[in-house]
């Protein structure tokens, strides 16, 4: 993928790489966004189903739109409360609990 889609912004595969490399302990918008990021790649990856996290995607990609990577959400924040739920799923889907494999289980 040369650019994917987080949130409003569209990024190249070298700002995507950047937002996974990113330290998030201070600022929760790098948790969602890295996951989100793993989601899609995990969907293109194998051409997983997405059953049982579209309306996750969704829901990180809208909250993403109001709060971009580096806005600087921090975990005690109402905002982050909102998404935490659905960061969680994102997070479940990712290391292969939920409906797809994850990536790093495919040989």
């Amino acid at each position: 993928m040369e650019t994917i889609q987080i949130g409003c912004t569209a990024y190249s595969q070298t700002q995507a790489i950047e937002i996974m490399r990113h330290n998030s302990s201070r600022d929760k918008t790098y948790s969602l966004a890295q996951q989100i990021i793993a989601a899609k790649l995990n969907v293109s990856c194998k051409h997983s189903s997405t059953t049982c996290i579209a309306s996750a995607v969704a829901a990180a990609d809208n909250w993403l739109c109001a709060h971009p990577a580096g806005s600087g959400v921090t975990a005690n924040s109402a905002a982050w409360q909102e998404i935490k739920t659905t960061y969680n799923t994102l997070v479940n889907y990712d290391s292969g609990a939920l409906c797809a494999p994850s990536c790093d289980a495919i040989n």
